[in-house]
């Protein structure tokens, strides 16, 4: 097993929530199959895939398309609430971190490196995961509605920095989607990237990783220093 030093602690670490620190993408896909199915015509699993990280407004446009509506106004509003109420009665039932998520929010605790949240999730509906979570693990919260442009822009990341007072270029972003990774290299982050779900494409400029176990401080320390990822992440050598 590699040992990596705590010496060189990232400037700033940002962390994606849904499908990144819980596993309430699963929730999510409940919630977005009955919507659709509610709009008459059953999601297929690459439109899903289509959707996965992005804003409401994103997600409606892609909605919009499969089903051959257009969703705006009050409309949007409409199903809006309909979608969040059900994934938030959702989230309050069955809420589960996802594996190696919590270790490594502890191990950040021990390096007081400078931590923020950078979700799409509206701030409504952010608040079940951060409650389970832990809203005091983060100096600072971005949600989808704080940002005129979300996820995939770099915005969000932008502002979390900014907040952060460090430069976006020395952060460490963890991302779950081609979504939220391409927003994070947009911004400028490092970015280590742990697809949620299966057959997710990579993301040029972010490293993948299959999993957030055994990912630790050290490990994205050395991340940000060009390490390759399997060294980064503790696996043992050959």
């Amino acid at each position: 097993m590699t040992s990596i030093s705590y010496d060189r602690v990232p400037a700033a670490v940002c962390l994606d929530m849904d499908g990144t620190l819980v596993d309430t993408e699963r929730l999510w896909d409940i919630a977005v199959y009955e919507l659709a199915e509610y709009l008459g015509r059953p999601l297929d699993e690459e439109t899903r895939e289509r959707t996965l990280g992005n804003s409401l407004p994103g997600f409606f446009a892609i909605l919009g398309e499969y089903t051959g509506r257009t969703i705006e106004g009050a409309e949007f509003d409409r199903l809006a609430r309909r979608l969040n109420s059900r994934v938030t009665e959702l989230m309050r039932s069955d809420m589960r971190w996802r594996p190696g998520a919590e270790e490594l929010l502890d191990d950040l605790a021990s390096t007081n490196a400078p931590v923020a949240l950078v979700t799409n999730t509206t701030a409504d509906v952010a608040t079940v995961p951060l409650e389970f979570i832990d809203r005091s693990r983060f100096d600072v919260v971005v949600t989808g509605c704080m940002v005129a442009d979300p996820k995939p822009a770099p915005d969000p990341y932008l502002l979390a920095c900014s907040r952060l007072g460090v430069e976006a270029t020395a952060a460490v972003a963890v991302e779950d989607s081609v979504t939220g990774a391409t927003a994070a290299v947009a911004a400028g982050c490092r970015v280590l990237y742990v697809p949620s779900t299966d057959g997710q494409p990579d993301v040029a400029g972010a490293h993948t990783h299959p999993s957030l176990a055994g990912v630790t401080a050290s490990g994205l320390t050395a991340l940000t220093s060009g390490t390759p990822v399997g060294v980064a992440v503790g696996e043992s050598g050959a």
